[in-house]
């Protein structure tokens, strides 16, 4: 019986294990699913890197636009300061010719009155 005690151990732990065989069969299911969506993993990263390239385009697309955008508008202010100044200008001479033909009239109309006086 004392033999027995030592042969029952290898028994069980024999009567537990399974084969080879039995243990691929429950694995590759298991394995085909996880190489299914390691593929999809791998190309969802692809994708996302793709993704990551073209929004580095599109901001930096984005930054020139911007850049652009902004020296059109500083060009149109310095125009428009220009034209407002040229303007002016022109008003300024318009006044003084209005000015000077006024007072030619007013000396015109004197010379006038006085050649009638006579």
């Amino acid at each position: 019986m004392g033999n027995l005690w030592r042969v029952i151990p290898f028994v069980v732990l024999l009567a537990g294990c399974a084969s080879k065989g039995y243990v691929e069969r429950r694995i590759d299911p298991v394995a085909c699913k996880v190489d299914a969506i390691e593929s999809k993993i791998g190309a969802v990263e692809t994708k996302s890197a793709s993704d990551e390239q073209r929004l580095n385009a599109l901001e930096n697309r984005l930054a020139t636009i911007e850049g652009q955008i902004s020296q059109a508008q500083l060009a149109n202010k310095a125009m428009l300061d220009e034209a407002t100044a040229k303007a002016a200008d022109s008003a300024q001479r318009a006044e003084s010719a209005a000015t000077a033909a006024a007072q030619s009239a007013d000396r015109a109309q004197r010379i006038f009155e006085l050649g009638q006086k006579k």
